[in-house]
């Protein structure tokens, strides 16, 4: 995605490298909400670069942009993250928020913010949020908000959070951020809210080039059984026993008698020549299913 930006990056650099406010000046406090001292200027005051910040509406995304991204210069950078009050804030989060429709975004923005107990800005305005394309958009969350219990992600929205990093990383916060949202939401035992940090090794699966993953054998059996009637239940099925100890349990989950799922992993199995029992081959299959949701058509989350 830094290559989206770096064709405008010449545009944002110039309206952040215009901007003469000191860096230093005073620090927000998330704890209290409040300023440590008089900001002479900047975004909340009046002057000509006002609508550089919009209390009550989101964030200009030229500010976020020139914090997101690794291309930017670190002046650039440095002024960027005053101007949305955050220069001298502890460790940050960046939260990755999609949408299915571009109407959504905003709402959901705002949602997201207060269901990660996201605290106002210096600037008294919401948390920095942006909306980046027409379905993606950007929280920047202090680390400490970001992981307390945070409130369910509303349907049709997924959420990806990077790792707790200073200020000036972002950009690496930001970028597994972006990966973390793809499995958020992605089969029914996903929650709509991925962190970065719980997927682990996972979250590489997401790196693997598109063509190269439906063109394994494996995913192209799993494509081929999803076409089938009852497809899409099939692969609920599929994952579901993939991720529980037992038959039984997964039947539980699904709300089917046990023999009717034994009957569905049956197919599931000679579809894609595997036993299902044997752990190996059981990971083997669910990574399958992992790499067909990630790269699937319509798969929204990408």
């Amino acid at each position: 995605m830094d290559a989206v930006w770096g064709s405008a990056a010449g545009a944002v650099s110039a309206r952040v490298a215009g901007l003469a406010w000191d860096v230093a000046d005073a620090a927000w406090d998330w704890g209290t909400g409040v300023e440590a001292g008089p900001v002479p200027g900047g975004p909340a005051g009046s002057g000509p670069d006002d609508d550089l910040w919009r209390p009550g509406g989101l964030g200009d995304p030229a500010l976020v942009q020139a914090v997101l991204s690794s291309a930017m210069p670190e002046a650039q950078r440095s002024r960027a993250l005053y101007l949305l009050g955050l220069a001298l804030a502890g460790p940050l989060r960046a939260a990755a928020v999609v949408v299915t429709e571009p109407a959504a975004l905003p709402e959901a923005l705002r949602a997201c913010a207060a269901g990660l107990l996201a605290p106002p800005t210096r600037a008294g305005g919401p948390a920095p949020q942006a909306a980046l394309w027409p379905t993606v958009g950007v929280l920047l969350l202090p680390a400490a908000g970001a992981a307390r219990r945070p409130a369910p992600v509303p349907c049709g929205v997924a959420v990806g959070l990077g790792p707790a990093v200073a200020p000036e990383r972002l950009p690496e916060s930001w970028t597994e951020a972006r990966r973390a949202a793809r499995f958020a939401g992605l089969g029914p035992t996903w929650p709509r809210l991925a962190d970065a940090a719980e997927l682990g090794a996972e979250a590489l699966l997401a790196d693997i080039p598109r063509d190269a993953a439906l063109g394994h054998p494996d995913v192209a059996a799993l494509a081929r059984l999803e076409a089938e009637p009852d497809g899409a239940q099939m692969l609920t099925t599929l994952e579901t026993v993939c991720r529980t100890r037992s038959l039984r349990e997964a039947a539980k989950l699904l709300c089917l008698h046990h023999s009717s799922v034994a009957h569905r992993v049956a197919r599931a199995e000679r579809a894609l020549g595997m036993s299902l029992s044997d752990p190996a081959q059981r990971q083997r299959a669910y990574t399958a299913l992992l790499l067909w949701r990630l790269n699937a058509p319509g798969n929204w989350r990408g």
